[in-house]
């Protein structure tokens, strides 16, 4: 049997693939994901601007600002 007529030297033939009729698949909604499926509740848009947008940040700062007073006492305190 000679190199040539090896049936694993031929290149394999047959059509090529391709995907006839189909469009790409869009987003799926997150109403009807998977992990959302069902119990999805409405949210009014007054919830958009229920805050300003300095609150959350001042929230955070405060945190921040005891957590870092907090250790530094606790270093000093040692």
């Amino acid at each position: 049997m000679s190199v040539a007529s090896h049936p694993a030297a031929a290149p394999a033939a047959g059509p090529a693939l391709r995907v006839v009729g189909r469009s790409a698949p869009t987003e799926t909604p997150e109403c009807e994901s998977s992990t959302g499926h069902g119990i999805s509740t409405p949210e009014a848009v007054e919830l958009h601007t229920a805050w300003p947008g300095w609150a959350p940040m001042l929230v955070i700062a405060v945190l921040v600002l005891c957590t870092v007073g907090f250790m530094v006492g606790r270093i000093l305190a040692w």
